[in-house]
């Protein structure tokens, strides 16, 4: 009212008259409900949970890095969400599907310890070293220095590619900060 504008939604419009108020009444955080994803954006996606429509924001869609929220889901797919928040108020509804999985970072210390040589995939190369993943959601970094001798002196585009297996070890691994620090092992340079 106080910028004289006005939001319409085709999809409320379509729900049945007083079912998107009675259904922001119900939803609870903390509860699971089923949906379809609407839309998909840069930032996140947009689920009709039945006349509501929550947004599922990226850093939710899973506990591992996502470049882009179609890589994860797909617009049309029906998918099981956890409720973070419900703001009657400004009717917004923020959503969660990694929620429904639970964090492997809880239980890292079961599979993995210091001194472990693990196969990782490099996922992203940066000046001071290279991102590798060890399983979904558990990323680690291999910095320049630990990759062998001289390995300041080497730049990590010359010995790494994306998407590449390697062979690391364990060095540093920090489950509460959900931090893990590798070395590359000697074969792969």
């Amino acid at each position: 009212r106080k910028r004289n504008r006005v939001v319409l939604s085709e999809r409320a419009a379509q729900s049945a008259p007083g079912q998107r108020l009675k259904l922001l009444d119900t939803l609870e955080e903390g509860e699971c409900v089923r949906g379809v994803v609407t839309t998909i954006t840069s930032f996140g996606a947009f689920v009709d949970l039945g006349g509501v429509e929550g947004l599922i924001h990226i850093s939710e869609l899973s506990w591992g890095r996502v470049e882009h929220p179609s890589d994860i889901i797909s617009i049309g797919e029906e998918v099981d969400v956890y409720v973070l928040n419900v703001d009657r108020e400004e009717s917004k509804v923020a959503l969660s599907l990694k929620n429904l999985c639970r964090n492997p970072w809880e239980t890292i210390n079961e599979r993995y310890r210091k001194g472990q040589v693990v196969e990782a995939v490099v996922k992203n190369i940066v000046s001071y070293g290279a991102f590798v993943q060890l399983e979904e959601g558990v990323d680690g970094l291999i910095h320049i220095s630990e990759f062998g001798e001289n390995g300041d002196e080497i730049s990590p585009w010359d010995v790494l590619e994306e998407e590449q297996v390697v062979e690391a070890q364990i060095i540093h691994l920090d489950p509460e900060g959900q931090r893990l620090g590798l070395s590359l092992v000697s074969g792969d340079i």
